[in-house]
Formats: structure tokens, sequence, C-alpha cells
């Protein structure tokens, strides 16, 4: 895999950009169930399934500092008309978690948000529908940290990081936790990050490359120069975004179904 590109995107107009990313006639209609998951099955979860009897990849879709926001659903209903089974939890909101406070998730918190993701994983596992050993998980900034780490370890048998916070909000500007967690039998993972960055620094994301290079991860990744953090949402760059979904499609489409 291990593969490195650096995408030079133009400037869109913010409407385009915005009806671009937004266009999402599904073909097919998804099912939205809420759910509690977690080792005290205290976190609340949105589950989305694709129309038709499957069986089919199930996805963990994990929000940023920012909490639990439409676009997560948006998102994780998007790729449901896709063919995945996507669970959406609440992870700020069970832990009384906000985006001035975030640094607690990767510390005070850390074991027991692990422990609830995993626990999540097994009930998407045991979900009528989903395939229990095609499971995923998609982050995006402190989602994308959990996602790294869900597939550093093998909980998960591919994850994707969308400008992952990768120092832990900066409390582990080493990256020891992900160092130490990755290695030759890993899952494999997307990077996914822009070169504008000025939340999580670019730097970062490529003393991650250099982790998974050494530990001999398999890993895909990308660079967008023109992209800043939250790019496929807040922040937005139509041709990043665009890429990145297309780029999460064929990676969760190659790991996940199986399809070359």
């Amino acid at each position: 895999m291990n593969t490195v590109r650096l995408l030079r995107s133009p400037s869109f107009a913010i409407q385009a950009g915005v009806a671009l990313w937004l266009v999402a006639s599904l073909a097919a209609a998804v099912d939205a169930v809420q759910v509690k998951v977690g080792v005290g099955q205290k976190m609340e979860a949105t589950l989305y399934r694709p129309a038709g009897s499957g069986p089919s990849p199930g996805v963990l879709v994990l929000h940023t500092s920012g909490g639990l926001r439409p676009s997560d659903h948006a998102y994780a209903e998007r790729l449901a008309a896709e063919g995945y089974v996507c669970m959406v939890p609440d992870f700020f909101r069970a832990y009384g978690l906000n985006e001035s406070i975030r640094q607690q998730t990767f510390t005070t918190y850390a074991q027991s948000i692990y422990a609830d993701f995993v626990s999540a994983i097994d009930t998407l596992k045991k979900t009528e529908g989903v395939q229990a050993d095609r499971i995923g998980a998609v982050g995006f900034s402190n989602g994308g940290y959990w996602a790294l780490l869900l597939a550093a370890r093998g909980d998960v048998r591919a994850g994707v990081s969308y400008y992952g916070a990768v120092t832990g909000a900066g409390t582990d500007r080493t990256l020891s936790v992900l160092r130490n967690a990755f290695t030759s039998k890993s899952s494999p993972v997307l990077v996914l990050h822009g070169a504008q960055d000025a939340t999580v620094l670019p730097r970062y994301a490529n003393d991650l490359r250099s982790i998974l290079t050494d530990a001999k991860a398999p890993y895909e990744f990308q660079m967008y120069e023109s992209a800043g953090h939250s790019y496929e949402r807040g922040n937005f760059d139509a041709a990043a975004a665009a890429d990145s979904w297309q780029r999460t499609l064929r990676f969760f489409d190659t790991v996940l179904k199986g399809k070359k």
C-alpha cells in the first residue's frame, strides 16, 4: 500500500463547492435507528442501514472535538447509501465533553472512551445484516485519532483519518501512543490531511507517515496542498473534499468489500 501523494487543488466558489459536497440525492433509501452502545450502554448512537438484504460491512463514524454535528450524520447516511451499515456514537455527550476541554478525551477519559468504542464495534458486529469480520472506522479530527488507534490495534479491519488530531490535542506531541500502537500487523489506514492545516500542523501528519513507514504498517497517505482543517465541512475545500470521498470509498471497497 504505502501510497503518498501531494494534490494541488484549485480554488472554487464556495456556493459551487458546497453544492458539490451536499448533493446527496441518494439512490437508495437509508434506514436510521437510535441505539445505546458502550461498556455501560450509556452512549447514544445512530445506526444507518443501507437498503437491501445485505449482509454489509460496518463502519464506525467518529465526530470532531466540536461534538456530534449534522455533517456527521450526513456523512454516515451517504456512506450507508454506498452499502455500509454505519454507527455514529455521540461520545462527547456521553462524557460531558466539549471543545474547550477536548484534551480530556485523550487523557482523563482515554481508556474509557476506547473501551466504549471497542464495545460499540462488538455491538455493530452483532447487528443483523452486518458482516462481523468486515468492520471499519472513519473519523474527523478528534475522531480521526481514534480511527487510527482502532486500526493500529486491530480492533477494526480498516481506518480512515480526516485531518486526524494525532497529537491528542497537544497532549502527545511525540505521537507516542500511535508510535507504540502501529506494527506490521496493524490494519491498513488511509490518512487524509491538509497542508494548510493550522489546527493539526502538517508536520504531525508527516510524523505519522514516518511512524507508519518505520513500523511497516499498511497505509495510504494524501496531503492536499490548498486545504486546511475541516476542509470537507466548515473550512470547505471542494476539490479536497471530493477527492477524499472517492479515496475513502475506494479504500473501504478494497479492504472491507474485497473489490479490486
